[in-house]
């Protein structure tokens, strides 16, 4: 069973969500940490983390109840989460799969993914191994896109939404946009590109990502305007 309570999990999916590494070290949260102080180049798409979305406790909404599945200490481990991620217990990963993630997700050096795996892989019903090799896989996927091209081509420019969304429907297939999300961090008036999150059907997290891989039932809704800038290291 991939997702805990999935009976009740009615169109369950996943959300990737790959955040603009630029942008958030260019931020108030992301100036100050380590992954941005060491870096040499932050013009990419890195791995923020890989979110079920279902219905865990079924009472019909999806939200931050649904979030922490754990069989004991939750109360514990939702306070330690929140209030510092290096008490929370080390994820126990293979060496390659640990140095995979390290590089797809720069977060490490601030142990996100220990947050990660509390907050949201708990709810996934996969242990950390196939959990974390299943998000670093699909962001692999992702980073290697005609997307994250483009996107990397406009660092430094003001992109177009409705080119953006062009873009990932020419790689991934006519409607495939319908589960693409845009995220974007407003800065004195102007509009920056901070996440895109993409839509995927819970069946298919350890596959390849592709046109099939994506939950298009319903347009995926951001917030960036129609013209966007791109932050450049």
């Amino acid at each position: 069973m991939l997702l805990a309570n999935a009976a009740r999990a009615e169109n369950a999916s996943y959300v990737l969500a790959l955040s603009w590494q630029a942008d958030f070290c260019a931020s108030d949260a992301g100036s100050s940490k380590a992954e941005c102080q060491a870096a040499d180049d932050n013009d990419r798409l890195v791995l923020h983390g890989l979110w079920p979305n279902a219905d865990r406790n079924g009472d019909r909404r999806l939200d931050e109840a649904d979030d922490y599945c754990l069989a004991r200490d939750r109360a514990r481990m939702m306070a330690a989460d929140r209030a510092d991620w290096g008490q929370l217990p080390a994820v126990e990963l293979g060496t390659d799969l640990q140095d995979r993630l390290a590089d797809v997700m720069p977060g490490v050096q601030s142990r996100l993914e220990r947050h990660q795996w509390i907050k949201h892989g708990t709810c996934s019903g996969l242990g950390a191994e196939r959990y974390f090799e299943a998000a670093v896989s699909l962001a692999e996927d992702a980073t290697r896109s005609g997307l994250a091209a483009f996107i990397a081509k406009g660092s430094g420019k003001v992109l177009a939404r409705r080119d953006v969304l062009q873009a990932f429907a020419a790689e991934y297939g006519t409607g495939s946009d319908r589960a693409l999300q845009l995220i974007c961090r407003r800065e004195n008036g102007a509009a920056y590109l901070s996440e895109i999150r993409l839509r995927v059907k819970a069946g298919r997290i350890e596959a390849p990502l592709a046109q099939q891989s994506l939950d298009t039932a319903r347009p995926a809704k951001g917030n960036c305007p129609s013209r966007f800038g791109i932050e450049q290291d």
